[in-house]
């Protein structure tokens, strides 16, 4: 048992069998995980329960990736390495970085429709677990960010990450120093880089559920709160024109507004029930350049303003 959890009911309670957790190559529905996750949380009242599973990974639990990224130059190659074959951790991680003068945000997102407390929790887990893990443990970010309330007990997380952790915050994720992130390590091998890319390329995945709509909604996730959401900048992002995606979604009966609002509806959903930001930092994580414009969407989404949603859910 796990914090006094009987293991097999809570498999039962969210559909999975304990051949289907057997193997960390197989593939498991994010849905199906998330519910796991949340239900764990609050039948075992241990409110980092994410946290404590991502504690049981280690680097060589990456399985076939670990080959690649402990090979790599620099912890910007990790995260380049991370973003290119995240299907390897799971199908609903979105990774980005944002630069800044001095300072990087490395990004660890979830598609919103997965974005639970949880989930998050187990997610950054991991990409610390890998980082810390292909640097040899060179790399350590200044700050760790979560977008959720800080639980009552913040001792797992300051023992676990070991520098100071943010909470509410407008990402999750890392912040890091440009210097530590573009840093040579003398390890690397581009021969031994070579050799575990061809490795990975026999590693068989399946086809992704809906793959053009998804690279659309982790591209929105990630530019809704630098305000790059547009057309032009995500169809450039994944490599098409801006007719040439407005057609593609046109086929699959999801225009790219659509798309944009099905992200901002789960988003907004996560800010407001999870963390205490101001309606004015919700709105520029939305995309949203006024409290005012925001008030009025949501007003048009929900019916309610959202200083009322948030009063009657939280």
């Amino acid at each position: 048992s796990f914090l006094g959890l009987d293991a097999y009911e809570m498999l039962r309670g969210a559909q999975l069998t304990p051949q289907m957790i057997a193997d960390p190559e197989s593939r498991i529905p994010a849905r199906s995980v998330c519910n796991l996750l949340e239900d764990s949380a609050r039948a075992s009242s241990c409110m980092t329960f994410g946290l404590a599973m991502a504690e049981c990974r280690t680097f060589a639990s990456l399985g076939p990736l670990s080959l690649l990224l402990e090979h790599l130059g620099s912890a910007r190659e990790i995260i380049e390495a991370l973003t290119e074959y995240r299907r390897h951790l799971n199908d609903v991680i979105i990774l980005g970085v944002d630069d800044s003068d001095s300072e990087e945000f490395i990004r660890v997102e979830l598609l919103a429709d997965f974005a639970t407390p949880q989930a998050a929790d187990l997610a950054i887990g991991v990409a610390y677990v890998a980082l810390r893990g292909a640097s040899r443990f060179r790399w350590q970010p200044l700050e760790i960010h979560f977008s959720h309330v800080a639980p009552d007990d913040r001792a797992p997380y300051e023992r676990v990450f070991g520098v100071p952790v943010i909470f509410g915050s407008e990402f999750n994720g890392f912040m890091s120093s440009r210097k530590s992130m573009e840093r040579r390590w003398s390890w690397a091998d581009e021969t031994m880089v070579a050799n575990a890319r061809r490795l990975l390329a026999l590693v068989e995945l399946g086809p992704e559920k809906a793959p053009a709509a998804e690279s659309v909604m982790r591209v929105v996730s990630l530019s809704l709160p630098v305000g790059r959401a547009t057309l032009s900048h995500v169809a450039a992002q994944i490599g098409k024109s801006p007719r040439s995606l407005q057609r593609s979604r046109a086929r699959e009966g999801k225009q790219c507004g659509a798309l944009l609002n099905q992200v901002r509806r789960a988003l907004v959903i996560q800010h407001l029930s999870a963390n205490g930001a101001s309606m004015t930092s919700v709105a520029a994580m939305l995309g949203f350049f006024t409290s005012s414009s925001f008030s009025r969407w949501f007003v048009s989404e929900f019916g309610v303003p959202p200083r009322v949603w948030r009063a009657t859910a939280c």
